[in-house]
């Protein structure tokens, strides 16, 4: 059973081409056989979603897929964080440049 950010990963088999991925609740995208390939994309909506990894292989466009999220997850809760108080502004070096 795979988990991400301690939530279960689910899918669901749309069609035949089509597998909807969830954690927990959310949908975090899809993987769609195009003829041989497994295609990964990523978005909770099929018709917005982007695509982040092809693979001959389901599992490998799933797990493809799931990087991406771990990644995402990861810089979103990154930029969230306040900004350091104690960063001082570096002060430009003063050149002696004669024109």
């Amino acid at each position: 059973m795979e988990r991400v950010n301690g939530e279960i990963v689910t899918s669901v088999r749309l069609s035949d081409e089509l597998v909807q991925v969830s954690i927990g609740n959310a949908v975090v995208g899809f993987v769609e056989s195009a003829g041989p390939v497994f295609v990964a994309l990523y978005g909770e909506r099929y018709a917005r979603a982007v695509e982040v990894t092809q693979s001959l292989a389901f599992d490998v466009a799933a797990a493809g897929l799931l990087a991406h999220v771990r990644v995402v997850s990861s810089l979103s809760e990154e930029l969230a964080m306040p900004a350091p108080k104690n960063i001082t502004p570096k002060k430009p070096k003063s050149s002696s440049r004669v024109a």
